[in-house]
């Protein structure tokens, strides 16, 4: 595929996500990446830090929203399709921060450069810094944010560059990326959709397993849901361990699971950051003050080590 869109990706001064200072376009026309084009803006609002080391002082000394908008808008208008980088947070500050001014976006469709990676690029991260090393041996700093965008769009193109559609709406149907809009009003996120119609049925049958509940053992009485691959053993026979000596063994983590085991994630899955669907919650259900224990394998089997020797 030889695609044309826009990508942009942006700077804010502050962690509210809704006041960006810098904005950096970079043209792609019939696959063939344009000269970047930067504009700064003063977004009015509070200052904290940028990471590029752009100043307090010549921040307010840009111009402001209201006074490049126009010209920004007739970038925007010249394709039918934008690329945020990296998974979205330029796409939904950007928005936000026109909004906030109350400056009108012409909606535009887009998607993120990460997502394309990630339904492109077989990699078991899709990181900045690991698709850099792995695929240009080499390190981009987050101070630099033109080298940044470059870089994301570089990757992007490497990723459609085997694709044999005719547009980026055709690709974004095909691999399951949902579009986001570009909007003041009616801003969404771009997501990559999960295909479940593969995933094999979940066959464990606790019924079937002998029980020799054991009151004094740590697990007896708990609720205990596992994720990722264990390495010494099977997932069904750690369930049914934890069943033999009275203990629940759900698929599903909840509020009143008591312990999260937690295996060898794939990166492939939970992404660079590592963490599982069931980790995020357990964590978020922590925070709530719901006592959810995660442990490691080891520290499950140890448990079992412990009751054979007692």
């Amino acid at each position: 595929m030889k695609p044309t869109f826009l990508l942009f990706h942006v700077e804010s001064v502050n962690e509210n996500a809704d006041a960006v200072c810098h904005l950096i376009l970079i043209p792609v026309i019939d696959g063939v990446q344009q000269k970047p084009k930067e504009y700064f803006f003063n977004p009015e609002a509070t200052f904290y830090y940028v990471m590029s080391g752009i100043t307090e002082k010549e921040v307010n000394s840009f111009p402001k929203y209201s006074e490049l908008w126009p010209t920004i808008q007739a970038e925007f208008d010249k394709f039918d399709f934008a690329v945020c980088s990296a998974e979205g947070y330029s796409a939904r500050t950007l928005c936000a921060t026109i909004k906030r001014l109350g400056i009108q976006m012409t909606p535009k469709p887009f998607c993120n450069a990460k997502a394309i990676c990630r339904r492109t690029l077989n990699e078991i991260a899709y990181s900045l810094d690991y698709l850099s090393y792995v695929k240009f041996n080499d390190a981009i700093t987050f101070d630099c944010p033109v080298e940044i965008a470059a870089r994301w769009c570089e990757l992007a193109l490497m990723g459609l560059a085997e694709r044999q559609e005719s547009s980026l709406p055709e690709f974004l149907a095909d691999v399951r990326i949902k579009a986001g809009l570009l909007s003041t009003e009616d801003f969404t996120q771009s997501v990559c959709l999960k295909d479940y119609s593969k995933r094999k049925e979940h066959k464990f049958d606790p019924s079937t397993v002998t029980v020799d509940a054991n009151p004094d053992h740590p697990l007896y009485g708990m609720n205990v849901v596992f994720t990722g691959k264990l390495e010494s053993l099977k997932r069904d026979d750690a369930r049914a361990m934890v069943v033999k000596v009275g203990g629940f063994a759900p698929e599903r983590l909840t509020t009143d699971t008591d312990y999260l085991v937690v295996g060898v994630q794939d990166l492939r899955i939970v992404g660079e950051k590592g963490l599982s669907g069931k980790m995020k919650n357990a964590a978020k259900f922590k925070e709530k003050g719901f006592p959810i224990e995660v442990i490691d394998e080891q520290d499950f089997l140890d448990m079992f080590a412990e009751d054979s020797n007692s």
